[in-house]
């Protein structure tokens, strides 16, 4: 585990970085074949919400990037919050989301200071916590942005499956625009750290067996990777209601979903 020390290093190195590929990492959500798959995941993960509440209320978007979710889920929240600590991502986010008055962003660590505080109704991090230091500060943090009994929704790169962590550690070395210095889970460590936050109500899904390789690297010619990346969605989701969940844990993604403290 890192020392306070070293993960504000780790986080600064991260940060770092995503400044200087801002404009690379943003293509993701405006080629439209990695924003298909992009739109897909977040919809899978959020369908329980969604099926349950009709809205998303406010949601804050913990590592929004440019804010991609508040394009893909117009109309399905009142006020989206995103919050990343790259001032270069945030800059774009605000360029790209500047005619949406539902949409807000912040420039900053998710523990600092300051943040809305008992504003959210869903709390989401897609991708964002296995860039992140003192996992137990963190969710601190989220539970005071939260509203009592909020939901809180994390998608994570999961470690069961070898191959896919083969492949992980591949880019890490060769890919100078992947960080070198994320972490992986599984779900019991991800079910430890809900239940050290009191979070309640902690169920699990596994998601991502096709479709994660288009969400992240954007790839041409357009013409032949959109459809292959539909076609990897609608895999994708006839595989999540058919496999049992010794398959699914090769799948990408984690999802991990709960409640936070405090609801009825």
């Amino acid at each position: 585990m890192d020392s306070p020390a070293n993960g504000m290093s780790r986080e600064r190195r991260d940060q770092e970085l995503f400044d200087r590929i801002a404009r690379r990492y943003a293509r993701k959500d405006s080629c439209a074949s990695s924003a298909l798959a992009r739109r897909n995941k977040l919809f899978s993960a959020l369908k329980p919400i969604l099926e349950k509440s009709g809205t998303l209320g406010t949601m804050v978007d913990v590592g929004c990037g440019i804010g991609g979710p508040a394009k893909y889920l117009a109309g399905r929240y009142e006020r989206y919050i995103g919050i990343d600590h790259s001032p270069e991502l945030i800059e774009l986010a605000r360029a790209c989301h500047g005619d949406n008055p539902r949409a807000e962003f912040i420039a900053a660590n998710i523990k600092s200071e300051g943040l809305p505080s008992r504003v959210a109704d869903v709390v989401l991090s897609d991708g964002a916590l296995h860039h992140m230091s003192e996992l137990d500060k963190v969710l601190e943090s989220l539970g005071r942005i939260a509203k009592p009994g909020a939901f809180i929704v994390v998608i994570e790169p999961q470690n069961a499956n070898p191959l896919i962590a083969v492949m992980r550690g591949a880019r890490k070395l060769l890919d100078p625009a992947y960080s070198r210095d994320q972490a992986s889970f599984s779900w019991e460590d991800l079910r430890c750290l809900f239940l050290s936050a009191g979070i309640s109500d902690i169920a699990v899904d596994y998601q991502g067996f096709f479709s994660t390789p288009f969400a992240e690297v954007v790839l041409f010619p357009q013409a032949v990777f959109i459809p292959l990346s539909r076609l990897a969605g609608a895999l994708d989701r006839w595989l999540q209601g058919k496999l049992p969940v010794a398959l699914k844990k090769m799948s990408f993604n984690i999802v991990v979903s709960g409640h936070f403290p405090g609801g009825d």
